[in-house]
């Protein structure tokens, strides 16, 4: 990566699908580890907020917006139409005013931008998000990202959370997308490895100087409640780092974790920071679970594997990030015990060969910590000492296989004491 940028998430977005995340209801008096914009009337965290619907080329969406007091929330309502000269959606913005002298807290250090909001259009696919930064045109080379709110939270009181490496400035003023190629013939960007230059960096996550939120790219009527905007990180149960909040799915999430530590949470090979939803289409998720909690210590999900090929996606890799001469320790991804080493007794192009064919990490007998690990008899299920599910018996031809998931050995070593 370059030298000046740090990138607060390891979940590149790989496609402008998975950026739209799924939501977890919290209480109201949730707060994130910072928050940027309140609209009870905090010195620090309120500012002065103006509605702009279309302003060029011929544009009839409409919004309007206010601050219920009683609520501490603003309150936006509106419908974006069709721009007849465009033959597509138009836009409307609800952004903070005075973006050349507001000054907001820093985000710096954080992995995700919070918003605490309710809707009665969660069907309503235009909502997007947007900060900006040292910038001479606030509005249109702003860092944006989408959001959308399920079905299932109508009416209902739910933070959003979004990796600000999901946010691009580099998006289509057409649609408001990342991903869109203008009618002229431009292609715009996401943010990923292959573009870092349109991703946030810690001085721009430090120096946010306007904030807003659109309704774009998408024709029809919306209703949206904002109580604050703010910034923080996630753990990998899916919860939310707040600071002094009750979270009412802890509990939840504690009783199905069959793991004796936490996921670590800054597991090897870029593991960290992947949603659940994102890879596993299944029932029974709970709010914003990290993938790594998923497969290895949610005993509800426990019958699910990452998807195949995990460990090839472009921004793991891992291939290139073992070594390329000796044997390779993988280790626990909650306790950080050592529970596998390859290659040993073949080539690394063996082990490389073996892994692609199987499409998981497979690793052979010799290969395994034996003593670190229980291989249950009956299903093959393989867990280490730790209660972490890693994955399981699979024979083939060749004799023993152990078909492992990646997110579950990408732990670092368990500090001696």
């Amino acid at each position: 990566w370059p030298s000046n940028r740090h990138f607060c998430g390891t979940c590149f977005m790989s496609s402008l699908a998975t950026a739209l995340l799924c939501c977890l209801a919290l209480a109201s008096v949730a707060r994130a580890d910072v928050l940027l914009a309140t609209f009870d009337g905090s010195q620090g965290t309120s500012y002065q907020w103006r509605v702009e619907n279309d302003p060029v080329m011929g544009g009839v969406s409409v919004s309007s917006a206010y601050v219920n007091k009683s609520l501490a929330a603003a309150v936006w309502d509106g419908e974006v139409k069709i721009v007849p000269s465009l033959n597509a959606p138009g836009f409307c913005e609800y952004l903070t005013d005075n973006a050349f002298t507001s000054k907001f807290r820093s985000a710096e250090g954080y992995t995700h931008l919070f918003l605490q909001v309710r809707t009665s259009t969660p069907s309503y696919s235009g909502f997007k998000v947007s900060f900006a930064a040292e910038s001479l045109n606030p509005q249109f080379k702003s860092f944006k990202a989408n959001f959308n709110i399920s079905e299932a939270l109508n009416n209902t009181w739910t933070v959003v959370a979004i990796p600000f490496n999901s946010f691009s400035n580099d998006w289509s003023p057409y649609t408001g997308n990342c991903d869109t190629k203008d009618p002229t013939g431009k292609q715009h960007h996401c943010c990923s490895a292959q573009h870092p230059e349109v991703c946030p960096t810690r001085r721009d996550l430090a120096h946010i100087q306007q904030l807003g939120v659109w309704t774009e790219g998408a024709a029809g009527k919306f209703h949206l409640e904002i109580q604050w905007i703010g910034a923080g990180n996630l753990t990998e149960a899916g919860e939310p780092a707040l600071l002094g909040s009750s979270i009412p799915f802890k509990g939840e999430a504690k009783g199905r974790d069959s793991c004796s530590a936490p996921i670590q949470s800054s597991l090897r090979y870029n593991v960290s920071g992947r949603f659940a939803v994102d890879y596993l289409p299944v029932p029974g998720l709970l709010p914003l679970e990290g993938l790594a909690f998923a497969v290895c210590c949610d005993s509800k999900l426990s019958a699910y594997a990452e998807p195949a090929n995990f460990y090839a996606e472009p921004d793991i890799d891992l291939f290139s990030k073992m070594a390329q001469s000796g044997p390779t320790i993988f280790y626990d991804s909650s306790c950080g015990l050592p529970v596998f080493i390859a290659p040993i007794n073949r080539t690394f192009a063996d082990f490389k060969a073996d892994t692609t064919e199987h499409t998981w990490p497979s690793f052979r007998p010799g290969e395994i910590y034996l003593d670190n690990v229980v291989i249950n008899a009956t299903s093959g299920e393989i867990r280490s000492k730790c209660g972490t599910h890693l994955g399981s018996l699979d024979p083939d031809a060749r004799g023993e296989r152990y078909c492992i998931d990646l997110s579950c050995i990408s732990g670092n070593p368990a500090k001696r004491v």
